[in-house]
């Protein structure tokens, strides 16, 4: 029998998904919203769109050292099984 890694979602990377949608949706809602109503570009507004893009850039970082940490785990895990197996061979 063959060790098989299936991938689980985990809490941690549901809430991740949430909280930034919820941020890259409301973050665009206000800033358009605001935009609306001033009708021009202000320094106020480059810095609101600067620090919500490195909000999301931060989020997607986030995700991405997750799912690596989260391979890097799965092939440890293999690792110990293959050389379980090996020395149970021997």
């Amino acid at each position: 029998m063959e060790y098989q890694f299936t991938p689980k979602i985990n809490l941690f990377e549901v809430v991740l998904l949430i909280v930034g949608v919820t941020t890259a949706i409301l973050g665009f809602i206000l800033i358009n919203r605001i935009y609306s109503k001033e009708g021009e570009m202000t320094w106020l507004m480059v810095v609101a769109i600067f620090n919500w893009l490195t909000l999301i850039v931060l989020f997607i970082s986030l995700s991405v050292a997750a799912d690596v940490s989260k391979k890097q785990l799965a092939m440890a895990e293999r690792m110990v099984y293959l050389l379980e197996r090996k020395k149970g061979n021997k």
